[in-house]
């Protein structure tokens, strides 16, 4: 009789102790749900981090100019994207900005909406004084002061007037094949936190630059999955891609960019 009451008291304090052990499991799971629904910022946090997506390239950075050459692409939650290429090595500047329709889980269409290019060293419209550069540029760029910097620090400060602009240029700064001139106006890069410089190289073919919007922009094609986005081009019969072309590899947290580039938060 005693060893029966013995395992009967056994059972009961088992019972027991498995009772409160799942109250226990289950309270620690209502306290864990409970803290997530009351921090609801972290949820946040990662959907923030998820809308934007950003994709790159990284190019040399020459000693020569004063910003490092850079290709970005910003993906705006799949609906936008913004593209630059800057290289002030070859004194180039492009940007383009388009809306995303989707076609299948990685093909997008892009329709762009805003194309800026910059080019230089074209023939003068009209023979004048080799003393003198001329800047093309947007109607919303008139009013704007535009600095003039040579290769030695000089500057000079101009305002733009017009649609098509004449400045005067030292040649004593500026007159061999090594020598650059930076031009700048306040127009800020879309993706990473600097003003736009764009350059001019010396030539025999005096001087002539433009910042523009190119109007018509054809439509392409884009490709996008969690190691890079590129683009898809149509070719002609000399197999010869039309319109914008890139490959970017995906950024990370541990993406350095270029010339301790900061993108903008």
């Amino acid at each position: 009789m005693i060893n029966l009451n013995l395992i009967n008291i056994n059972r009961k304090i088992k019972n027991r102790i498995l009772k409160i052990s799942f109250i226990y499991i289950f309270g620690i799971i209502i306290i864990s749900c409970n803290q997530d629904t009351a921090h609801p910022q972290k949820n946040i946090e990662v959907v923030s981090e998820l809308s934007n997506r950003y994709f790159y390239r990284n190019y040399h950075c020459f000693d020569f100019v004063k910003q490092c050459e850079l290709e970005i692409l910003k993906l705006i939650k799949y609906d936008t994207l913004i593209y630059v290429r800057s290289s002030q090595a070859h004194g180039k500047y492009e940007e383009i900005q388009g809306k995303l329709t989707k076609i299948n889980d990685t093909i997008y269409f892009v329709k762009p909406f805003k194309h800026i290019v910059q080019g230089g060293n074209g023939d003068k419209p009209w023979h004048i004084e080799k003393d003198s550069i001329f800047f093309y540029c947007d109607s919303s760029l008139i009013g704007e002061n535009l600095k003039i910097e040579y290769l030695n620090g000089k500057i000079e400060n101009y305002k733009i007037y017009s649609t098509e602009n004449r400045f005067w240029i030292n040649e004593k700064y500026f007159n061999n094949d090594n020598e650059r001139i930076f031009l700048s106006f306040g127009y800020k890069n879309p993706i990473v936190d600097e003003t736009v410089e764009i350059v001019s190289i010396y030539s025999k073919i005096k001087y002539n630059i433009f910042f523009k919007s190119i109007k018509t922009t054809e439509n392409f094609y884009i490709v996008v999955n969690d190691e890079y986005i590129k683009t898809l081009n149509i070719s002609n019969e000399e197999q010869q891609c039309l319109g914008v072309k890139f490959k970017l590899k995906k950024m990370d947290i541990k993406t350095k960019l270029p010339g301790n580039r900061k993108i903008y938060k």
